[in-house]
Order: structure tokens, then C-alpha cells, then sequence
């Protein structure tokens, strides 16, 4: 890949722009009392240098000498998206001795920096990583940490691609932050926005075509198949270099994969995926890309020419399907594609519900595939993630809506699943501070019109959704960590703990020695037995009886007073052989 915005080459700092259409374009130094002029090449790419730069320098682009702009690969912009961007020189991780996480090992923990800690950045957030570890956790998938606008955000409104969001720290934090995980056996997955720029801060479309109308939820999507799309791919292709090569993340988590459009023969996503698995084999250490597709499309992990390449993909329906059978009369649109138990044991036998023969209302087509020939890694399932959490009207957990009975019996269905677990940051000890949709942009009209869009959007709703730009918002979302000294918080931190200890050591959660995984149903209960164990779970509101076979010994249960074969409402259990 060509290198992009600033880079250091010898004792020169050259500078390389994509801008095809324009007419001049130069770097401005010192507050404009330096001016570079770069060359334009065939390729529509600028390029020039000069005498090597301090790092924390800043520069900005003019162009055709009208006005400045900061740089769309800018490596960091420390006064915000409207500022100038900085030159930087990062120390990658060293993976001398990490060689990361398989797929079929991991168990996911999805982390938002700004509201992880109280302090809300990568130096906090370093110092929890022994909980996580103690915890049994060896993959990390932060939210996007890209450049957004103003100092707090869900990080997917970013901006600037190739930079480090400034308020959650430099770039040493953030090496620090992942050669620290990896010592503790933890991989670092990084959520990367690759189908369109937040709406504050864009300035890549005074370059070049950056993107392309077309009809998704945020407008716009980035220009991967018409005029100047060339040097757009290199850009994002880049991308994946600088987060994977550059700096030394272990994957990415792919967002709103399905809304990357492109018509060409080799198709981007393809691509990317493609250039993350080579950089991990020439590092000879396992890359991860995880799709958020949402569509359940086996074509997605398919190796296939037409295929995408990716190692698994988020799929919703396991926890919607649990989501909306414990907590029917919740107020989530999400839940209107689900009918009860049913898909729940579908869930478990297929992780696909929503297969092409059933109306998706989410987002109301008939979208899905057969899982034929899905292997259960290749999917990713959880009960709640920061969608499911920050999408509803009061950003309220599971817990809360459910009650912590409820809340364990999800757990340990979770864990007895196939597939590959995610949690989301607070759920393994039962955090009910809500996490809310927050955003700081500058912009006047901007911060009205979501306000107004947020109010449309629950206009049937009895209450009206907290004011996203209130930092009160964003700082109610911020785990309470000092829940972990109550003794209900310890008890619910304990259970998932013993999960997490239980799936990675193949207890449950995988077939047997001789592939045994067998799932049975009765009056909304689940029997799911491997030959190592068998987990028994009662969905109902009554005491059920279970039949099982000698030899097995309780090993795990979220009520004392469940025994080997009677299960108290709303209740799970895990059994080991003797």
C-alpha cells in the first residue's frame, strides 16, 4: 500500500494527498509561514518533502490556495476534528512473543474507552485489564477509536480514520494498553467504520469523492466503485495496514458490514479481509475480523471467491430470540421479528432464526441465508451489546428489565451455545447504570436535529429519550465500579467467571470427544448435553424436572435451591461428569 498524509522517509518528512481534481495543493506550516508545494503525479496522488519535522508538529493542506484543511489521513488531531493535524511516528506492539487468539478459542468483551472507567481513558482503562483476565476474557473488541467530534461519542461518528481519538489518549497509551493485554494473554480487536464518515468534521470530500449517495440510516457510503474510487480503496486499505501493521491491533470488528457497497470485480471487502489475514501470517500471529452484518449471510465467513473472507459475524438472533422470550412486554422494535421459546431452541440448534423465510422487521426484508456449512465459530452471539443496550429509550441493561434471575439463566444459555461469546462491558457483574447514546458535536444544527430525531423516534414512547448532548448523559453511562463490593455484584462477577472457565476448558459450549451436542425441548426448557456435561435450563415460570443420566454433579447454578433434577422458575444449571 502507498503510504498516506505525513510519514517520515530518512531525515525527510514527505507528504503524500490524494486530490485528484485540484489545481494546487500545498502543506502549510508554522501558522502559515511555511509553505510546501507538492507535485501531482498521474495516480492523482500530491507528493513532496521536506527537512524531517519534530514530531508534534502541526501542518495543514491548502487547496488551490484558497483554504486549509486539515489532512483525511491525519495519524492525530490533538485540538479536534476542525484542528490542525499533528505529525506523529507510533511505536508498534511487539508481538516477538504473541501470537494472538484463535476464533474458535475466544470469549469477547466489548469495551467503550470513554465510559469503561471514570477517568475514560487508555491509561484507566489499562489499569482494569487484570479484572478481565481474572475474569477469563482473551479478546478485547473496543468501540471506535477513531477521531470523532468533541470528547465524548460512541466512536461511530468518526472522522478521521488513521487517528487515535485524542481524549482517550496518545499513542504510546495505546500501545501500552495492548502489549500490556497481551502479556496477560488477551488479544485487541479494534471496531472500525468502514461504510461512512460521521456527519461533523468530514473534509475528505474537498479532496476527492470520498462517497456516494445512497439509502442507509446516516446517508451517505463511501465511494469503493466510481470516479476517484481508486484512490479511495488505497485509502481504506491503508487503513488496515496502519491499525493492524503500524500499530499492532489483533483484528477488527467490521461495522454495519453490510452497507459497504461495491460493484467491483474484486470487491473491498474481500480486500481487506484478504490484506488482515496476510499481515497476520507474515507476523505469524492469528488476526481477527469480525463482521457486523446482521443479515445472516453465510456468504459473510464463506472462503468461496464470492465470499467476504471474514473469520465470524455478529449475529443478533441468539440474544434477541432469549431478549424477547424472558421479557415479552419490553418496549424494543427489535423484538417484533421473534415469536417466544421456539427460536430460542432454534437458536441454539441453527444460531440463524432469521433465515430468508421469515420477515426481518429490523430492517424489513426477508434477508438471510441458511447456516449450511457454518461452522459454529463463525458466529458470534451475545445477549446484549452497546446496540442493544444504547439503542433502547432509556440505554437500560438487561438486568434491569429482567431482574438477575432472569439474567444468569441468559449467562448460561450464552455459554452452553456453540458459537463464539461476547459480553458487553459491566454485564459479568450485573452493572445497571444505563448505557446511553451521547454525542458532542459542535455544530448548533447538528446537536438540534438529533435531538429532534431522537424525539420522532420514540414519539409513541410515554417518556422522551435523555438529550444525547447533555454530558450528564454521557457520564450516567460510565460503569460504577465500586458495585463489585456488594455481595450480590460478587456473586453474579463469580457465575460468569465459572462460565468463562467452563467454556474454555470444552466443558460446555462445544461438542464432545465423539462430536456429541445434542439440544432437547420440553414445556419451555432446554436439555443440552455434550457427554461432559449437561446444562439444564428452565425458560418457564414454574419448577421443572429434568431427567438425567448417574454420574454427573452439580457444578454451577444461579438458584441454591435447584438440584440435578428439579430447576426452579426462571433458572439454569451446569452438571459435570464424575
Amino acid at each position: 500500500m502507498v503510504k498516506l498524509g505525513h510519514y517520515f522517509e530518512g531525515d525527510q518528512s514527505c507528504f503524500r494527498v490524494f486530490a485528484p481534481h485540484r489545481k494546487t495543493v500545498e502543506v502549510e506550516l508554522n501558522n502559515g509561514k511555511v509553505k510546501i508545494p507538492l507535485s501531482l503525479g498521474d495516480d492523482g496522488y500530491w507528493t513532496g518533502s521536506c527537512k524531517q519535522l519534530h514530531e508534534g508538529s502541526l501542518y495543514w493542506i491548502i487547496l488551490d490556495g484558497e483554504r486549509s484543511y486539515p489532512d483525511p489521513a491525519s495519524k492525530y488531531q490533538p485540538f479536534g476534528v476542525h484542528g490542525g493535524s499533528m505529525v506523529v511516528s507510533p511505536r508498534k506492539c511487539d508481538h516477538s512473543s504473541w501470537h494472538g487468539v484463535k476464533i474458535e478459542d475466544a470469549v469477547i468483551y466489548e469495551l467503550h474507552i470513554g465510559t469503561f472507567t471514570p477517568e475514560g481513558t487508555l491509561r484507566a482503562a489499562e489499569k482494569k485489564l487484570s479484572h478481565l483476565a481474572e475474569l477469563g476474557i482473551n479478546v478485547i473488541e473496543l468501540m471506535p477509536i477513531a477521531e470523532f467530534p468533541g470528547n465524548y461519542d460512541w466512536g461511530y461518528d468518526g472522522v478521521f480514520l488513521y487517528a487515535l481519538e485524542s481524549s482517550y489518549g496518545n499513542y504510546e497509551d495505546l500501545t501500552s494498553f495492548i502489549e500490556a493485554a497481551h502479556k496477560l494473554g488477551i488479544a485487541v480487536i479494534n471496531d472500525v467504520v468502514y461504510n461512512h464518515f460521521g456527519p461533523e468534521g468530514n473534509y475528505s470530500g474537498f479532496y476527492a469523492r470520498y462517497t456516494k449517495n445512497a439509502d442507509t440510516p446516516w446517508g451517505s457510503v463511501i465511494n469503493f466503485d466510481a470516479a476517484d474510487s481508486e484512490g479511495i480503496r488505497e485509502f481504506y486499505l491503508g487503513n488496515v495496514e496502519w491499525w493492524l501493521k503500524d500499530i499492532g491491533f489483533d483484528g477488527f470488528r467490521l461495522d454495519a458490514w453490510a452497507m459497504v457497497q461495491d460493484c467491483s470485480k474484486s470487491r473491498i471487502q474481500r480486500e481487506i479481509c484478504d490484506l488482515a489475514h496476510r499481515i497476520g501470517q507474515e507476523e505469524n500471529r492469528s488476526v481477527l475480523m469480525i463482521a457486523e452484518h446482521l443479515r445472516n449471510n453465510r456468504m459473510v465467513t464463506s472462503a468461496e471467491p464470492e465470499g467476504d473472507g471474514c473469520d465470524s459475524q455478529w449475529v443478533d438472533d441468539f440474544g434477541l430470540a432469549i431478549r424477547s422470550t424472558l421479557t415479552p412486554d419490553s418496549n424494543d422494535r427489535l423484538f417484533k421479528s421473534f415469536y417466544g421459546f421456539d427460536d430460542v431452541v432454534s437458536a441454539f440448534k441453527n444460531t440463524f432464526v432469521l433465515d430468508g423465510t421469515r420477515f426481518n422487521y429490523a430492517i424489513e426484508d426477508y434477508s438471510g441465508t441458511k447456516p449450511d456449512g457454518l461452522r459454529a465459530e463463525e458466529c458470534v452471539v451475545y445477549i446484549q451489546d452497546h446496540d442493544m443496550v444504547g439503542n433502547r429509550i432509556e440505554g437500560d441493561r438487561f438486568i434491569t428489565s429482567a431482574g438477575k434471575g432472569k439474567t444468569l439463566l441468559a449467562a448460561v444459555s450464552l455459554f452452553a451455545s456453540r458459537n463464539v461469546p461476547l459480553i458487553f462491558m459491566g454485564e459479568e457483574y450485573g452493572e445497571t447504570n444505563p448505557f446511553l447514546f451521547f454525542e458532542s458535536f459542535s455544530d448548533p444544527w447538528l446537536i438540534e436535529a438529533v435531538r429532534e430525531g431522537r424525539k420522532k423516534e420514540w414519539q409513541f414512547a410515554k417518556i422522551e429519550p435523555r438529550d444525547s448532548h447533555d454530558v450528564e448523559t454521557f457520564n450516567d453511562s460510565r460503569l460504577d465500579w465500586d458495585k463489585l463490593s456488594s455481595e450480590e455484584n460478587a456473586g453474579i462477577l463469580k457465575i460468569y467467571r465459572q462460565l468463562i472457565d467452563l467454556k474454555k476448558k470444552k466443558f460446555i459450549g462445544c461438542a464432545g470427544d465423539d462430536g456429541q451436542y445434542e439440544v432437547s425441548s420440553g414445556d419451555h426448557t432446554l436439555t443440552i448435553s455434550n457427554g461432559r456435561s449437561v446444562v439444564l435450563l428452565n425458560y418457564s415460570n414454574s419448577v421443572k424436572s429434568f431427567e438425567t443420566a448417574a454420574g454427573y454433579r452439580m457444578e454451577l447454578s444461579t438458584d441454591s435451591a435447584n438440584t440435578g433434577t428439579e430447576l426452579q422458575p426462571f433458572s439454569a444449571a451446569v452438571l459435570i461428569k464424575e
